[in-house]
């Protein structure tokens, strides 16, 4: 079955490629990473109403890759080949990046006010990797998610992975009122009983989280070997309390069931912290209190922080960090960052860092150009799993290189949930094409543009000035993306005026972004005279990812 499973691939694959060659935008990304102990590429292709890829490399010494084909269709979604799909409980109010990846054919569609998501073939393993999706079929399965609203403000939702371990988990969610909301799940997982309660509340002066989950010791969500994920257990309650602007104070305990290495087997940690935060005479001041167990090991640990601005170009903040681990010695630092922004284009950092009886000075800074953007900054991490030293000071760096005809170079660096530093290289091209494309009666068509000599042209930055690649931009009903250098344009034979709008939801590129100012209407005009269209967007910042949080 697994055999025919992955034959089934292969045609998709083929399929993935076919439909690229009637792509609209291709984009083709490669690279490295010690993080992910991954070396491959992708290849992507968009078009009018599908979206294909394909990748490949060698992730931990072994070759994997994977194809996806999604098709839009009267309403409708429809996969082929590797698909990334959410499994989100609506109890989840402490952690909702659940999924799996399953291999096959499936479709998403709506019936009436009911979501419908269902998908025959089978579970697999995911080699995470952001430079291409590595999978391999492990059990033959049948997916079905189901989610509607059967009274005003009350949901139900029903999660089903029937495989060689049975998942089967039923939800209600209610809402009585606007930011307060109810929900409960049962069920099994992997043939593991699993039961949970929920509550979120949301005030100007108090917000509460808490939710209970009562599981069996080898709960997991579906039965694979990767990836491996940690889910709440017991008692989770995050409290914070905002009496005023410039001061607020929460706590919180969290509780999990963590795989144990690369096993089903999981054990049990927890994390208990409350945090006060304020503002005194123009200084931020933070205090943080940690007790963290992981199996038979415990640990105390604090810190405090101070951040002030000096002048409207320099910043001070200044930390104190210790650790009291049952298996091993104290440890004690002390933390000075001074941060000054000598231009719009460039800031300088010098740290000194004193712990164990030992001074070290560093340096870093960031520089914002449209060839270079380089970024480095000093971070630290807190990492319950290394009992004995959880504190993690680490150089971490973003560096992003545009190079011509619409190439560009990426590296960042990373702390791995273990502490240790790891990072990731890519590459990354995009090539956008015009062609016959139409989406149905309320679509956007991209018809051949004729040559002529009126013009439209713009460009679209960021607020920071910085171009933005890859973005989408609706003349009419004419759909262009930008090149390297954020900057579109259609030629056509006679002046007219169009309607314009900014498709965020189309960007492709990494990111949200949110249209800071952009004109509603434009009008070509003989190349020579045509004035250039400002769009100006803003990127939604996503919180910061770290081993379990970082300051």
């Amino acid at each position: 079955m697994l055999r025919r499973i992955r034959i089934t691939c292969v045609i998709l694959l083929t399929a993935a490629l076919s439909a690229g060659l009637r792509a609209q935008v291709f984009e083709v990304n490669g690279g490295s990473s010690s993080l992910y102990e991954a070396q491959g590429g992708t290849l992507s292709a968009q078009g009018s109403s599908f979206n294909a890829s394909a990748g490949a490399g060698i992730i931990g010494g072994a070759l994997v890759g994977g194809a996806n084909l999604t098709k839009v269709r009267n309403g409708s979604t429809y996969i082929l080949g590797d698909d990334y799909v959410r499994f989100e409980l609506p109890t989840d109010i402490f952690d909702a990046s659940h999924y799996l990846i399953a291999m096959g054919a499936g479709v998403k569609t709506h019936v009436h006010d009911t979501e419908i998501f269902a998908f025959a073939g089978a579970t697999s393993s995911d080699f995470n990797s952001p430079l291409f999706e590595g999978v391999r079929a492990e059990s033959p399965a049948g997916i079905l998610f189901v989610k509607g609203q059967i009274a005003p403000g009350l949901h139900a939702s029903s999660h089903m992975v029937l495989s060689s371990q049975t998942t089967a988990i039923q939800s209600l969610e209610w809402e009585p009122r606007e930011k307060l909301t109810l929900a409960v799940s049962g069920g099994v997982g992997a043939n593991q009983p699993y039961g949970a309660a929920s509550l979120d509340f949301l005030r100007p002066r108090i917000d509460v989280k808490a939710a209970y989950i009562e599981a069996g010791s080898n709960f997991h969500r579906v039965a694979v070997e990767a990836p491996l994920m940690s889910e709440p257990d017991r008692e989770n309650v995050l409290v914070t309390l905002k009496p005023s602007k410039n001061f607020s104070i929460s706590g919180g305990r969290d509780n999990y069931l963590s795989p144990l290495g690369n096993t089903q087997t999981n054990v049990r940690s927890s994390v208990n912290q409350i945090s006060g935060n304020a503002v005194i005479l123009g200084a931020g001041l933070t205090a943080t209190f940690f007790n963290s167990a992981y199996q038979a090991n415990s640990n105390n640990a604090s810190a405090y922080s101070a951040t002030r601005t000096l002048t409207s170009r320099a910043r001070t903040t200044i930390s104190y960090l210790e650790s009291r681990p049952s298996n091993g010695a104290n440890s004690r630092s002390f933390l000075a960052n001074f941060t000054e922004t000598v231009s719009p284009r460039l800031d300088v950092s010098e740290f000194v860092n004193r712990s164990q009886g030992q001074t070290s000075l560093s340096f870093g800074g960031g520089w914002l150009s449209n060839p270079i953007t380089i970024n480095a900054s000093y971070q630290t991490y807190y990492v319950p799993e290394r009992n004995s030293s959880p504190f993690e000071q680490a150089l971490i760096v973003d560096l992003s290189i545009h190079l011509f005809r619409g190439i560009s170079l990426h590296g960042s660096s990373f702390v791995a949930p273990d502490g240790s530093l790891k990072y990731t290289a890519d590459s990354q091209t995009i090539v956008a094409r015009q062609g016959s494309i139409h989406m149905g009666d309320n679509g956007y068509s991209l018809a051949q543009s004729a040559i002529g000599n009126n013009l439209l042209r713009g460009t679209v930055h960021d607020s920071a000035g910085h171009p933005v690649a890859g973005a989408a931009v609706m003349i009419d009903k004419l759909m262009v993306y930008t090149n390297e250098d954020g900057a579109f344009f259609v030629r056509e034979r006679k002046p007219h005026v169009h309607a314009l709008k900014v498709m965020t939801g189309q960007f492709l590129g990494a990111g949200a972004y949110t249209v800071v100012s952009a004109p509603t209407s434009v009008r070509s005009s003989v190349a020579g005279n045509a004035l250039p269209i400002e769009i100006v967007v803003a990127k939604i910042d996503e919180p910061e990812r770290s081993s379990h949080g970082g300051q």
